[in-house]
């Protein structure tokens, strides 16, 4: 398998990045708001920053050939790794009420995911050059067997920090370990090659009209889908956590443990998928995705409608379900958005691409933290299903994810996708005179 010298300083900044973002984006901080008193509305918001603040990807983008693709992730990283210490601090404010730790709280992840936003815009442009087009889906399902071990090892120090009743010091403990796993991810990145201010780089930083990014067929499709895809599990994460801790009552450190289930789903599929995406494409595991998605969200689904017990198994199932499910899907729709985005203004595709994908998954646990806050204490009995809203949001996410299924044929994927043909359509576009017309 072809990969590139900085590859194994790749895979372990996946490692210790994802010990850090797992807790600073992920249950931990979750339950902490919770801790403090958030609605479902705020825990929709709190789930939101991390993909609206990719918003800032687009005027980032024209800035990448002037600081290259290292340096620009390096400056974001290490900035927002200054705000989880900051973050640990806010525990402990014994000076502080809830609200106002709420609103600390709030400012600070606002920060740091906007900061995270706006580097991030150098890393698949930095990757897509980096790791050759013929082994991407193994080095993709290697990345992310380091990143899902990382937010398992993450969570699992988490829930055994914060057993029993959780005291604030040992929410500050919890986020001191994302802040120690930030720092030691910087240590890789540094260590990745970079790419020399060439040609390709050049051409990738080409400026591209948005209307002509999206009237390339390939890149327009796979944005539709992957703005369906996200209005499904954008919030699952979430509102799972909320459910289990309103309506099942469980303690912090049982969430925390079925949360790690998840990943070490995620774990037991990679090691198989990497290959078998190289040689059937990513459409056929998306659908295993999107299958297996709707299997987790019917059951979750029966569960807060009161047909099925919630049993701790049960949970646990879901979850080692969801996190392989996850990962499959992942997997493909990385290698496929790698092919489709072509060499000529490849960072501005990625970053509209990011941009929009982002807003969908912003959105979405903000637009259902709304509606559950709406539907309230309202319950109603038919038959043997009980409504509710938990049980109303899921069945609403499962028919979303059967539409997203069967848009999946509508995706383009073919041998070599993304290198020759989206650079000839560019070069006819630009000769149009109006292809400048913004």
């Amino acid at each position: 398998m072809k990969t590139f010298p900085g590859s194994f300083h790749a895979h372990w900044f996946q490692l210790f990045n994802a010990v850090s973002f797992q807790i600073m984006m992920g249950a931990p901080v979750i339950v902490f708001a919770k801790s403090l008193g958030a609605s479902s509305t705020v825990l929709g918001i709190i789930a939101s920053f991390t993909p609206l603040m990719t918003v800032f990807q687009l005027p980032a983008a024209q800035h990448l050939e002037r600081y290259g693709y290292r340096e620009f992730v390096l400056m974001g990283w290490s900035i927002r790794t200054v705000f989880i210490f900051v973050t640990a601090i806010v525990p402990v404010m014994a000076f502080l009420d809830n609200p106002s730790k709420m609103a600390v709280l709030l400012a600070i992840l606002f920060v740091f995911n906007l900061l995270r936003g706006i580097s991030s815009t150098a890393w698949m442009p930095w990757m897509t050059t980096l790791i050759p087009e013929e082994s991407r889906g193994r080095f993709l399902s290697v990345d992310q067997i380091f990143m899902y071990a990382g937010s398992l090892v993450s969570l699992l120090a988490s829930a055994v920090v914060m057993t029993g009743q959780v005291d604030p010091w040992e929410y500050s403990f919890v986020f001191l370990i994302s802040a120690v796993g930030g720092t030691l991810s910087l240590y890789f990145i540094k260590r990745i090659p970079d790419v020399a201010a060439g040609e390709s780089v050049r051409r990738s930083s080409q400026k591209v009209p948005w209307r002509a990014m999206l009237a390339y067929p390939p890149f327009r499709e796979l944005l539709i889908f992957n703005v369906l895809y996200m209005a499904v599990i954008g919030s699952l994460g979430v509102f799972t956590v909320e459910y289990l801790r309103e309506e099942s009552h469980f303690d912090v450190a049982t969430v925390l443990y079925l949360s790690a289930f998840s990943f070490i789903g995620a774990l037991v599929v990679l090691p198989f998928v990497g290959g078998v995406v190289d040689q059937v494409g990513s459409k056929p595991l998306m659908r295993v995705a999107t299958g297996i998605f709707f299997i987790v969200i019917g059951a979750w689904c029966l569960v807060a409608a009161g047909i099925v017990p919630g049993r701790l198994w049960l949970i646990a199932a879901l979850n080692f379900l969801a996190g392989a499910a996850s990962a499959n899907f992942n997997l493909a729709n990385v290698r496929i958005t790698m092919a489709t985005m072509p060499e000529m203004g490849r960072n501005h595709f990625f970053a509209l691409f990011t941009v929009i994908t982002s807003l969908g998954l912003g959105a979405a646990p903000v637009a259902w933290g709304v509606t559950l806050d709406v539907i309230g204490t309202y319950e109603a009995v038919t038959g043997v299903f009980h409504w509710k809203r938990h049980s109303i949001y899921f069945l609403a996410l499962l028919a979303l994810n059967a539409i997203a299924f069967a848009y999946i044929r509508r995706l383009h994927e073919s041998p070599g996708a993304g290198s020759h043909e989206p650079s000839l359509i560019y070069a006819r576009l630009k000769r149009s005179p109006r292809f400048w017309h913004r």
